[in-house]
């Protein structure tokens, strides 16, 4: 039934192949536009989120919202001013004059900084201030909130929110062009105590766009890299650049229309699903790689049964009785039922695993869910129209000989196939090695590859704030930097606990939190105030007492931390108490991922498990796929951990440790690294099922087959290879995160394919095809 049906789809697809490119023009043209103009609107890159990811309805994200709803409205944007001695009276005049005409400011709240106090940075008050080498000091401006104007006043709705956004980020720009112009106007005007000043500025605004600025650079980079690698990967894997165009212009089309999906995912309310501003860059690295390998797999086999078909055409006079090429046709319907179910079946493995994603509660981890699963899916149906059609308009230039043939019958064609036959040579060593060696290369692969896994049971989710998603040189992240090693009274707690409660009554619980272990220092309690008035007050319907932990440990998502976190909530007291802060998040989000990861797991293995015995007929197979995935799966984890959680891969990769593994970053790893190696499995065995079929013995099935599957599906496999280290050009956290995951995970298949998969098929022999009785009578009435 399989079978016929996609037979079926191949011969609609060659008789109107101009159709179906028509409609994947359309659809790429329209999300290519959508996704860089927005249509008339905001374009992809501007809508996209810059949020870090938390687990909702957790201790933490609740702390968070009661924080948030008292928290000034109107944002602050802050200046480091450095080379300038704080004390100098000509920089305390400049400075007090620069604040006055800051604070004038329509929507500026107040300005904080040493020379709007008495005495200037002489004060006590200024000390948290000017900084600790006593070279320079920080500036803080306060902005009103424009909700209150009386603009928010005479509207209301979207248009006032509008209204209030637009307000704001006309005062955030004013105020930021102020703030830039100080440092020039102190070497001016300030003399000798100046004459080095230079500054930097940041709010969140700012660092939303860098954010924004970054992902636009890993898009473009990614793309202008990837693609003109990969057309080279592909013409020499398939001898031709018309070849290679075939598979390239199928991810073009699916790159466009993958873009467009993700546009229009923007729209979606942000409590549902999150677009990441890392997100585009990662669907367009998963739409191009998936949808070029699985196009070169798909012409590999269509130049097979061309050329099996040219030789028939004198003979069956079928083939010349079409409106087109009868035997293009026959191939292209042929290809189809085999080839193209195979890549279908591997492409929906792919989208199980994906899938998978969206029952995950944090809204980014879902959006990165749906971002991958359109990817997987337009990766698949690329493959099974738009394929089959642009080969059909090829026609028969496809069966021409390709450049190594026609070099092989050149001048120096004797040079050519000496060449030639040394590069096959490894390959003929590998096979006889896996044939007489069988037990051996097995063994010995699994426990390279467990040895490489290993790491991952180390592996700590961590949830990245914006500026951890910037390049090291970037000026917001300097800005960070320097504010931390030369104001570090500006650090504020590790840990915030929450407790609804008045402040004497949090007296007790903050001395017992005093003496955990791991904890230095308690500030408070304090009594937590709305910044506004009765809104703010009623939503958090009581008053909340603050206390702030610190632990001294090095680092604020430390294991350390982590262990005050949980030591804190082991606490018991008669009111609600919340806990948060970047441990805690971090916390909360790695217990909110095992709670719905485990059965989310269990349900993509089923499922794949269900797709490769659909496509071979082997309950034994289809568990090695499943095994082969987790194989996969770990090894990419754990050499994620080895270089970006522990820094054991600085020098050769240049990246620096970051203590951990982004939560979103792991979930869409689990899911590609899973899915590709269950999807490669399924390729490279589907030549072998489809030759048994065929009534082939199990023996020579395995080595034609894997003979013949094997050089396209490990030239698909390169293909992801060489897309996935062109996106990590961009130089973005999450996307290299996943790019090198993603292209340690198709190494690994390549390992796996070319030495321990065939070794495993020799082992088992006949058991590799068992499967119960039922399932081979359903197997044989669906194929």
């Amino acid at each position: 039934m399989l079978t016929s049906l996609f037979d079926a789809l191949g011969r609609t697809v060659a008789r109107r192949p101009l159709t179906t490119v028509a409609v994947w023009f359309v659809l790429a043209a329209t999300g290519f536009l959508a996704a860089a103009t927005g249509l008339g609107g905001s374009s992809l890159l501007d809508r996209v989120e810059v949020s870090a990811p938390s687990a909702p309805g957790s201790d933490s994200a609740v702390a968070d919202a009661v924080l948030g709803e008292v928290a000034p409205g109107g944002g602050a944007v802050s200046l480091v001013v450095r080379g300038v001695e704080p004390a100098d009276p000509a920089v305390a005049s400049t400075m007090g004059s620069l604040s006055g005409r800051l604070a004038e400011l329509d929507g500026v709240a107040t300005v904080v900084n040493p020379y709007v106090l008495d005495g200037g940075p002489a004060n006590p008050a200024a000390r948290d201030l000017v900084a600790e080498g006593g070279d320079g000091f920080v500036t803080y401006v306060l902005l009103e909130d424009a909700t209150g104007s009386d603009v928010g006043a005479r509207r209301s709705g979207a248009a006032a929110a509008r209204d209030a956004e637009a307000e704001r980020a006309v005062v955030h720009d004013a105020v930021v062009d102020r703030l830039e112009a100080v440092p020039a106007a102190l070497r001016r005007e300030a003399g000798a105590g100046a004459a080095t000043a230079s500054g930097l500025v940041t709010s969140t605004a700012l660092v939303d766009d860098a954010v924004r600025d970054q992902a636009r650079d890993d898009l473009r980079t990614g793309l202008l890299v990837a693609l003109p690698v990969a057309l080279v990967v592909a013409a020499l894997a398939l001898g031709g650049l018309l070849a290679a165009a075939v598979p390239l212009a199928a991810a073009v089309a699916a790159l466009g229309t993958g873009l467009g999906v993700l546009y229009a995912l923007t729209y979606l309310p942000t409590r549902a699903v999150v677009v990441d501003a890392s997100l585009p860059a990662v669907v367009a690295m998963l739409a191009t790689g998936v949808t070029l390998g699985n196009g070169l797999f798909v012409t590999v086999r269509f130049r097979e049964e061309l050329h099996a078909l040219s030789g028939l055409a004198g003979e069956a006079r079928l083939l010349r009785r079409r409106r087109r090429d009868g035997v293009v046709v026959e191939a292209v319907a042929r290809t189809t039922a085999t080839a193209g179910r195979a890549v279908a079946l591997a492409g929906l493995a792919l989208a199980a695993a994906t899938a998978g994603l969206l029952v995950l509660s944090p809204a980014v981890v879902l959006g990165a869910g749906a971002g991958a699963l359109a990817a997987a899916v337009l990766a698949l149906l690329a493959a099974v129209t738009l394929v089959p059609a642009l080969l059909t308009l090829t026609g028969r230039r496809l069966a021409r000989p390709g450049a190594g043939h026609r070099a092989a019958a050149g001048p120096l064609g004797q040079r050519y196939r000496v060449v030639r036959e040394r590069a096959a040579h490894p390959r003929r060593v590998a096979v006889r090695l896996v044939r007489r060696r069988r037990w051996a290369v097995a063994v010995g692969c699994l426990v390279v590859l467990l040895g490489l896994a290993a790491p991952a049971v180390a592996l700590q989710v961590r949830s990245t704030s914006a500026i951890e998603l910037l390049p090291d040189d970037a000026e917001q992240r300097r800005f960070v930097e320097t504010l931390a090693a030369s104001y570090p009274a500006s650090e504020g707690a590790e840990v915030t606990v929450l407790a609804r409660a008045a402040p004497g009554d949090v007296g007790p619980l903050a001395a017992e939190i005093g003496g955990l272990d791991g904890v230095t220092r308690v500030d408070g309690p304090s009594t937590l105030d709305p910044a506004g008035s009765g809104t703010a007050r009623a939503a958090t319907q009581s008053v909340h007492a603050v206390v702030g932990v610190h632990t001294g440990a090095a680092g604020a998502t430390s294991r350390e931390v982590q262990d005050v976190v949980r030591a804190v909530r082991g606490l018991e007291a008669p009111y609600e108490v919340l806990v948060t802060g970047p441990a805690a998040t971090q916390v909360d989000l790695a217990g909110s991922l095992a709670q719905r990861g485990w059965p989310a797991a269990a349900a993509v293995a089923v499922a794949t498990a269900l797709l490769v015995l659909l496509a071979t007929g082997s309950a034994t197979v289809a568990a090695a796929a499943v095994a082969s995935g987790c194989l996969t799966l770990g090894v990419s984890l754990g050499v994620l951990v080895l270089a970006f959680q522990w820094g054991a891969l600085t020098l050769p990769l240049g990246v620096a440790s970051v203590g951990g593994i982004e939560a979103n970053v792991l979930a869409t790893v689990a899911a590609l690294a899973f899915g590709l190696g269950c999807a490669h499995t399924l390729l490279a065995t589907s030549r072998v099922a489809e030759l048994r079929a065929g009534g082939t013995p199990d023996t020579d099935a395995v080595r034609r087959g894997l003979h013949r599957s094997g050089r396209s599906v490990l030239a698909a496999v390169l293909v992801v290879v060489v897309v996935c280290a062109a996106f990590m050009a961009g130089g973005g956290l999450v996307i290299n995160e996943t790019g090198f995951a993603v292209m340690v995970a198709a190494l690994v298949d390549l390992l796996v394919l070319a030495l321990l998969w065939p070794a495993a098929l020799a082992v088992l022999g006949r058991r590799a095809w068992w499967a119960p009785r039922a399932v081979r009578r359903t197997y044989a009435r669906l194929s």
